[in-house]
């Protein structure tokens, strides 16, 4: 259970970091208050993006894994 968690919070911190950067500069472009845009653009990412993967990481893996079986079928 304590790597499923894990896991999440890693997957969910990365993909909101990313996405949040890539969003903000597409929204709003670069310029001096860039940064502060995309680091709370990214708290509110983070905070949604994170509880998500924890919870949906182990039903997604769930399913590769079915897939992956009937493929090698």
């Amino acid at each position: 259970m304590l790597i499923k968690i894990i896991t999440g919070l890693i997957i969910g911190t990365g993909m909101s970091f990313i996405m949040s950067g890539i969003i903000t500069i597409v929204n709003t472009g670069i310029d001096a208050g860039y940064l502060s845009r995309w680091m709370k653009a990214w708290v509110i990412a983070w905070s949604i993006a994170t509880p998500i993967a924890i919870i949906i990481g182990p039903i997604a893996q769930k399913y590769a894994t079915n897939i992956a079986d009937y493929i090698k079928k």
